[in-house]
């Protein structure tokens, strides 16, 4: 592949420099575990459409008797690959299976990969693929260890943004510390073809696609994963527009995720649509191309229903890792924004048996004057962290439509140096940076052991806008309250097995504000915020 040649180089020698280690071993070398490993095999049939005409499967065995299946896929001619991130060091083994038997290019190849233990830097690459904690209440690396789930909208940005715009995008959001980022594949109300010029498909109706933009496509999530950062490709079943029949879509995700097999993504067939069978069958298809991925679904936003009706009907498919839900921008309803960020996330939550729960898009900040605000886009997002949800995803841009201003900001990235939502102006809005805080304000915790527990405020608004929220731990010794405009916060402190300390803690700039002495863990305690606006209260046992 000549014209991949290049763009490796650079990803590798990128790599090594971000991390110690190569994120990505290059052909010929022996890879480190969770590395992206590649293989490229020749094809010697010819097809009319090699995207479709053949199917390429391969087998890995490893360690300790581990195997696990993938697919190959179509990368231009005659070139096919295959590709993996092995979960263990040492001597694997890889043996592939094509539908054409005569093919004597794909079919019954085999090799041996010596893999090495990973000794760089990269927090992804130390710890592994994503997976569901053992009591399926939140995320965790490979290794177990917590994973913190703050993430940004940035639906278009890989087809719209040059090399440089990207790598400028993702070395913000990682200073921000965002851990993970969301975008689509290639959606038609992003543009036919992305900044080099390539077109995602070779027509209309995703029949095969174009090797060259999905080489484009790889190369910015493997940035992106060299940076740090998790990506969720959302739009499996639309990977252009909406909907292209059952065969292609399912054709496109098995192939999409051959070609991020090797790689940290978490996939979701639907793209903000209401519930619909294509996208349990595109899930089942993402599901048999891969065991090692987490797949989840981004549903759309069934405007002010009680539950999330959408997250229901996919919560107990067998693929489904991930029981997320869009709490939504609600035309600008503040008070359904506010229910469905505290209830929905609820709802989800008490449902059995547990899976992860995560609000995948709530209203974003765009500037707005009674809605659309950094306090939408925050408050949003401490009401969901504290129903039940173990993560949280940030937008930056859009207005509703009659609103003149609205064009898209980060998530349409908005090239226009004279719009308010000019890319470069949006990375920097203040709501972005309470994102920080939020991340910043959970990691000094161990969030992962609340539990909602809004039954212990006493003085409860009866505006749902106004609304207060409160998780603590099974072990009582550790809670968070978020009052998004209140005068006092009244707690039943009796379940507390000890005196507590209590800290204001400012969302909006991240200071701490402690409170003098300690308090007694007997009866209702009234807390008074220091100033108006929205407050953080931390308790925690003396």
């Amino acid at each position: 592949m000549k014209h991949l040649s290049k763009p490796l180089s650079l990803l590798v020698l990128v790599g090594a420099l971000i991390s110690g280690e190569p994120a990505w071993a290059a052909p010929g070398t022996s890879p480190h575990s969770w590395q992206r490993w590649d293989h490229a095999l020749t094809s010697t049939c010819n097809y009319g459409n090699p995207y479709a005409d053949v199917t390429l499967r391969v087998t890995y065995s490893g360690p300790a008797g581990r195997a696990f299946h993938a697919y190959g896929f179509w990368d231009g001619g005659a070139t096919f690959r295959i590709r993996c991130a092995f979960p263990t060091s040492g001597i694997w083994r890889w043996e592939t299976e094509c539908s054409d038997t005569t093919n004597a290019g794909l079919h019954r190849q085999r090799g041996t990969v010596d893999v090495a233990p990973y000794r760089g830097d990269g927090s992804l690459y130390r710890r592994g693929f994503l997976k569901v904690s053992d009591n399926r209440r939140y995320l965790v690396y490979g290794d177990g260890a917590p994973f913190l789930w703050i993430a940004d909208t940035a639906w278009a940005v890989p087809q719209r943004a040059s090399p440089e715009e990207w790598d400028a995008y993702l070395k913000d959001r990682t200073a921000k510390h965002f851990t993970v980022i969301q975008v689509g594949p290639a959606s038609a109300w992003a543009g036919e073809r992305d900044r080099q010029g390539e077109k995602p498909f070779t027509d209309k109706t995703c029949a095969q696609w174009n090797p060259a933009y999905w080489q484009g496509f790889e190369r910015k999530v493997q940035r992106a994963n060299e940076s740090g950062l998790v990506v969720l490709l959302v739009g499996l079943m639309e990977p252009v527009s909406r909907y292209p029949e059952s065969s292609k879509a399912c054709l496109f995700a098995r192939s999409i995720v051959a070609r991020l097999f090797g790689n940290f993504v978490i996939f979701s067939p639907s793209f903000d649509s209401e519930f619909m069978p294509l996208a349990n069958e595109v899930g089942r298809a993402a599901r048999d191309a891969t065991a090692m991925h987490l797949i989840t679904q981004h549903p759309g936003t069934p405007w002010s229903q009680p539950t999330p009706t959408f997250s229901n009907k996919y919560y107990d498919e067998p693929y489904l890792d991930i029981a997320a839900v869009q709490t939504g921008h609600n035309a600008g309803h503040l008070d359904w924004c506010a229910h469905h960020a505290i209830e929905w996330n609820l709802h989800l939550y008490r449902h059995e048996p547990h899976k992860p729960v995560i609000n995948l898009e709530a209203m974003y900040d765009a500037q707005g004057e009674k809605g659309w605000r950094a306090v939408d886009a925050r408050s949003l997002g401490w009401r969901t962290w504290l129903s039940g949800a173990m993560g949280y995803t940030y937008g930056a841009g859009d207005l509703p439509p009659k609103v003149p201003r609205g064009s898209g900001a980060v998530w349409k990235w908005v090239t226009d140096p004279e719009k308010y939502d000019y890319w470069k102006k949006a990375l920097q809005w203040e709501s972005a940076f309470q994102m920080h805080h939020l991340h910043d304000f959970l990691a000094a915790i161990e969030w992962w052991r609340l539990e909602p527990a809004h039954e212990l405020i006493r003085n409860q608004s009866n505006d749902v806008t106004r609304r207060m929220v409160l998780a603590k731990t099974a072990a009582n010794d550790l809670a968070v309250a978020y009052l998004p405009d209140n005068a006092a916060i009244e707690v039943d402190l009796s379940v507390f097995r000890a005196p507590l300390t209590a800290r204001w803690f400012d969302p909006v700039s991240g200071r701490y504000t402690p409170v003098t002495g300690s308090v007694a863990n007997e009866g209702a305690h009234s807390f008074v915020p220091p100033a108006k606006g929205d407050w953080v209260l931390l308790l925690q046992q003396e």
